[in-house]
């Protein structure tokens, strides 16, 4: 096919291809270390034996909303599922966003934000950050006030840098903008103010989770929007039909009966997190950033000597080369074993390549 066919703004993308070798101690997709419980599975496997598998999922997900609605204290009218915050993010850019709108959101953050806004012909822009990653909120307002910005994208905590937001401060973007203010929560039970419990009273607050992180339920592809009725009912009519497959409807709705485990299994992620943040930021020739989410950030003199050197001692950790993260890792909390093994590496680097 003749390259002048592809729309204009999609012609530079380039496919995500994530990093992969054999047998390694994955901590580069901020993944759960916890698969789910033998309790899930097996209650997963007796009720797949009793699904009609020559029938369509159910197209709203009926079931998995009112288990969501109990989890989090919202009607289910205002929960719409689907494969992944991906897919969420997707179809509400695809319900407010026309060509040339503009798309306001900060800088570092989750990059599907303005990929999606380009594939629709609108304008991303993003409000750099503080030294400390801190978002600059009087800035954001000021841009998304002058112009006219039809979305607000906040990330909180923020991935990747992991430093959360106020509740006061997104509050002063819905009431001192005209935006929808969407703000992505896929990191929020690890810390950070959630502010889900102001959807029935905001009107053009959206609020996006999902089941890979906390939940441990990455393979499932689930992931939930919170908003007002009519946004959510806007939303359900513009998201395709039957977009979430049953075998992901029965696992969401078992990972919510046994919400105890993920609460256990979270405790745990979050005690470790605070020790490997611990042992790092003491290490010389590392600046380790805290963080109220399931990874750390931090910056090195040599972020590609340091990711390389880790991959050949079986660690793959995420690397960034350009713009403001240049020379920053993330990596993520996994078992206490994996987490180890990075620390005593990572200081075997630091020490044997001089990079202090």
């Amino acid at each position: 096919m003749p390259s002048k066919l592809f729309k204009k703004r999609v012609q530079n993308f380039e496919p995500y291809i994530p990093n992969e070798i054999d047998d390694c101690i994955k901590l580069d997709a901020n993944e759960s270390p916890f698969n789910l419980s033998v309790a899930v599975r097996e209650n997963v496997m007796k009720r797949l034996n009793k699904v009609d598998y020559m029938h369509y999922p159910d197209t709203n997900a009926d079931v998995l909303r009112e288990s969501l609605s109990k989890y989090i204290d919202i009607p289910s009218k205002n929960i719409v599922v689907g494969n992944g915050s991906d897919e969420m993010i997707h179809v509400l850019l695809n319900t407010f966003v026309e060509p040339d709108d503009y798309v306001i959101s900060h800088n570092p953050t989750f990059t599907m934000y303005g990929i999606n806004t380009s594939i629709l012909g609108g304008n991303y822009l993003e409000i750099p950050k503080s030294d400390k990653f801190k978002i600059k909120i009087d800035e954001l307002i000021e841009r998304a006030n002058e112009k006219k910005a039809k979305v607000i994208m906040l990330c909180n905590p923020n991935n990747p840098t992991g430093v959360s937001t106020k509740r006061e401060d997104i509050i002063r973007l819905l009431d001192e903008t005209e935006s929808i203010v969407v703000v992505d929560e896929a990191y929020i039970e690890f810390g950070g103010e959630s502010i889900i419990d102001k959807v029935l009273e905001y009107k053009k607050l959206i609020v996006l989770r999902t089941f890979s992180k906390a939940f441990g339920a990455a393979a499932i592809r689930t992931g939930y929007l919170v908003s007002s009725e009519e946004i959510a009912k806007k939303i359900m009519a513009v998201k395709a039909p039957y977009n979430l497959n049953s075998l992901s409807q029965i696992i969401a709705e078992e990972l919510l009966n046994d919400i105890q485990t993920i609460e256990d299994n979270i405790k745990i992620i979050s005690a470790e997190r605070n020790r490997v943040y611990n042992e790092i930021k003491n290490i010389e020739g590392i600046k380790a950033y805290e963080s109220v989410a399931n990874f750390i950030l931090f910056e090195v003199k040599d972020a590609e000597k340091v990711f390389e050197e880790l991959k050949k001692r079986g660690i793959l950790i995420r690397l960034f080369k350009d713009g403001p993260l240049k020379n920053h890792l993330r990596m993520t909390i996994g078992s206490i074993y994996a987490n180890q093994k990075f620390i005593d590496s990572i200081k075997e680097i630091i020490d044997e390549f001089d990079l202090k």
